[in-house]
């Protein structure tokens, strides 16, 4: 099990938020970044006030404190928090080093194979500049690279269709164009 040794505060300067059902859209102004938040990420991530620690945030997302952890982790690689929690390997009687270090193994794999924060750079002006922005081919080496055209922007690396969807309804985009696999962004 993993402890925080301070309790978290989600950063708040430079984000736009908007609700999406249950999940959380957060636009960061100063990387071009928009993260969607699964509901438990979400739930995290608005209680996060630096007064509540990690058992206090599973009871109020109503998960487990393993996945409340895997959220904060998510959140901190995101740069999604202000105040981050320093994480340490609490010791459980009876279990060895090499034990703990397997199980945190099995608990990265498991949180790496089920995200909570699916995020896409958007385009910044000086790129959306160069072009009207479109969905082209994918000609690099990287396999299952998606291309997500709003109306006024194009964006990467959104999974579903749906997702790119919601994105687009967002401000400042005004609607959604299309959404293709195999294909990227480009001018």
């Amino acid at each position: 099990m993993y402890e925080y040794g301070s309790s978290p505060r989600a950063r708040q300067d430079g984000l736009l938020e908007e609700a999406v059902g249950e999940e959380l859209l957060l636009y960061d102004q100063n990387s071009h970044t928009a993260h969607c938040l699964s509901p438990v990420a979400a739930c995290v991530w608005r209680h996060c006030d630096g007064e509540r620690n990690l058992a206090e945030l599973a009871i109020l997302a109503g998960a487990s404190e393993d996945l409340v952890a895997d959220a904060l982790h998510e959140l901190r690689e995101k740069y999604l928090l202000a105040i981050e929690p320093e994480l340490s390997q609490s010791t459980v009687p009876g279990e060895s080093r090499r034990e703990a270090i397997v199980r945190a193994a099995r608990y990265g794999a498991a949180a790496a194979a089920g995200s909570m924060i699916v995020s896409a750079t958007a385009a910044t002006p000086a790129t959306a500049a160069s072009g009207v922005p479109k969905c082209v081919p994918n000609e690099s080496s990287e396999k299952n690279l998606t291309c997500c055209l709003c109306k006024n922007d194009c964006v990467g690396g959104f999974v579903t269709k749906f997702d790119c969807e919601n994105f687009c309804k967002t401000a400042p985009r005004t609607g959604f164009v299309e959404y293709k696999i195999e294909y990227v962004c480009g001018p």
